[in-house]
């Protein structure tokens, strides 16, 4: 479920990097590189830094005499299962923080934001950062390397002799070469983990970069914290940008700060979203109970606010994914009486969530007033919640009720590919398969990987009588959802009902695999197994689906019919007889028919023996 996040300090800068960017005739090939302090005003490699010299001869002797030949004898050049070649020996050894021609800027945006608001030093937290922007797309500045250009030796590499201006001078500087005299260079395949998180791309050519190639984006101090935060919820924080080993290790050095807010309110919801995002549900309670409740020594006094909210919140998904749902009924009871002066976002939000858990315990009307309190509040804001409304309708029995949340749903967001599946199945089951037809192909070609709405074609196909069609879906059902014990048992139902037997069985077997309280599955296996005379193996079958759904009166009847094969009179009257009393509590008199006559076949073979 998607939270509605208040407005996003990102897209404002998202906003003046698109204008920034405009510009006709560009291929849009942007490299960024963020900067914490927005006082540093230049871009400059570490070689550069290191050396204090433009002279080429100079730049080029020193990656080759300090670099290349003591790193190769040191044996630091050789790769998985080649040597590598000069540029990628300086790439690992740029990765391990030596000072090379390589300067490290990103394709993504995001991931500079990143570094330009994650401060190193504790003075540089109140500082502006910056972003460098370019648009590596410029061929009178910039060259992409290509294979070819790899294999060659850093001094071709660096003095640009691929082309035909290169420059013959030794006492030239790099400076002075001819353009274009940048290389871009992605690395990806070569490094750790964290060249591929950080989607890094190589700038080098020049010792330091000036002039108009280079754009900037200043970054206020005050939004350092809440771009965090939002980046947070993007997955883009310094434990997925520092993957590997080294990574992680720098980026918990003796001279790094602690993170920011250590001990704080806001540092333990943050770990605790981080758990959250990875399905790590306890460690997220953990991390959500040092909100509400805490433990630590560091943390500071509890401050009633909106971190507070979203700890309880967040602590009540985390619940229901353990399957604790009362639990997580009391921490949404906690925000829906609390969240409207704290944080009033996650009021929707908690009574969607409640509603979520309270139709799984089997509360459908409960759930249905947590559903429309939430759209009382925002009308408007929430297909999913119509939707989810529609759902316990349907089970309910109330197809027009739900038909009319669905089409709010598809009202209020037209791609929803969900609500079309579920109002197609609601249509199939009311007997309208032309229009169930349409919505569940509305869904799948809105959602070309979306199993369910493939089975519920199937099911519609199926009740059309075409039955090739129908086992096709259910086919590429199984195909996109391997574990859909659904989708094995409905095209188990279309093989029985051709007469494919053994076919059937196979899939009522994979499902009841997949799904062991699958009494439905139990139920239909049992019926193939007494056309083929297996009556023993069917009774176990029924009594498995009666253990499992007690109040099933088809299984009873089944059952009947078996024992009667086997001649077990008795026990045979007994089913039909607990059929017949449920049939008659369920209120539908339909089946009746069919449970007398058996009876009523009972009773004549019992008088013709007398």
């Amino acid at each position: 479920m998607d939270k509605k996040q208040p407005e996003s300090v990102i897209a404002g800068y998202l906003q003046k990097l698109e204008k920034l960017t405009a510009s006709e005739g560009s291929e849009g090939n942007y490299a960024y590189r963020g900067q914490a302090n927005a006082e540093w005003k230049k871009v400059e490699s570490g070689a550069f830094r290191r050396l204090k010299t433009t002279n080429r001869e100079v730049f080029i002797s020193y990656h080759e005499k300090e670099l290349l030949e003591p790193a190769r004898m040191e044996g630091h050049g050789v790769g998985e299962d080649r040597p590598l070649y000069d540029l990628e020996l300086l790439a690992k050894l740029q990765h391990h923080d030596a000072a090379t021609c390589l300067i490290d800027f990103t394709r993504n945006f995001l991931v500079a934001m990143w570094f330009a608001c994650e401060f190193y030093k504790e003075e540089e937290e109140e500082k502006d950062g910056k972003i460098f922007i370019l648009d590596t797309s410029d061929k009178k500045n910039f060259l992409s390397l290509e294979e070819k250009d790899l294999e060659k030796k850093v001094r071709p590499i660096l003095t640009f002799q691929t082309h035909d201006e290169a420059p013959s001078s030794k006492e030239e500087t790099i400076l002075s070469l001819p353009k274009p005299s940048w290389w871009h260079w992605s690395p990806h395949g070569l490094l750790e983990q964290r060249v591929l998180k950080q989607d890094s791309v190589f700038i080098f050519g020049q010792p330091k970069m000036e002039g108009t190639a280079l754009k900037e984006i200043e970054i206020k101090h005050e939004h350092k914290d809440k771009i965090l935060e939002e980046l947070e919820r993007l997955g883009i924080t310094e434990r997925t940008l520092f993957k590997d080993l080294p990574g992680f290790a720098y980026s918990h050095g003796r001279n790094k700060s602690l993170p920011r807010g250590y001990g704080t309110q806001k540092y333990y919801l943050r770990k605790g979203n981080e758990a959250l995002q990875r399905d790590d549900f306890k460690g997220a309670m953990a991390d959500y109970n040092e909100v509400i409740n805490p433990k630590s020594d560091y943390n500071e006094e509890v401050k009633l606010n909106s971190d507070y909210v979203e700890a309880y919140f967040s602590r009540g998904v985390a619940k229901s994914n353990l399957s604790d749902l009362n639990g997580a009924i009391a921490d949404y009871d906690w925000v829906t009486k609390h969240a409207p002066d704290l944080a009033p976002d996650y009021v929707v939000e908690a009574y969607f969530n409640r509603g979520n858990v309270k139709f799984h315990l089997g509360d459908h009307r409960s759930a249905i007033a947590d559903y429309d309190r939430a759209i009382e509040i925002k009308p408007n804001d929430y297909a999913a919640t119509y939707n989810n409304r529609g759902f316990v309708k349907a089970d309910l029995g109330d197809h027009s009720g739900a038909i009319e949340d669905y089409d709010r749903a598809i009202e209020l967001e037209p791609d929803f590919a969900e609500a079309y599946n579920n109002r197609g199945k609601v249509k199939a089951t009311s007997g309208d398969h032309s229009g169930a037809m349409a919505d569940i192909n509305r869904a799948i070609e809105l959602e070309p990987d979306f199993a369910e709405a493939y089975n519920n074609r199937g099911n519609v196909n199926r009740s059309l009588r075409r039955h090739s069609e129908a086992i096709v879906d259910y086919n590429r059902a199984i195909e996109l959802k391997s574990d859909f014990a659904g989708a094995y048992f409905n095209r188990g139902n279309v093989k029985f009902g051709l007469g494919e037997h053994r076919n059937a069985t196979a899939d009522y077997n994979q499902a009841i695999k997949l799904k062991p309280d699958f009494a439905k599955a139990y139920n239909n296996r049992g019926m193939v197994e007494s056309i083929l005379g297996e009556h023993r193996n069917a009774i176990a079958d029924f009594d498995q689906a009666i253990k499992l759904k007690p109040d099933d009166a088809e299984a009873y009847y089944n059952r009947g019919l078996a024992y009667d094969s086997l001649k077990d009179k008795e026990k045979a009257r007994r089913s039909f007889l607990r059929a017949r009393e449920l049939v008659e509590q369920s209120g539908n008199d339909q089946p009746l028919n069919l449970i007398d006559e058996a009876l009523s076949k009972l009773d004549n073979e019992n008088n013709n023996r007398s």
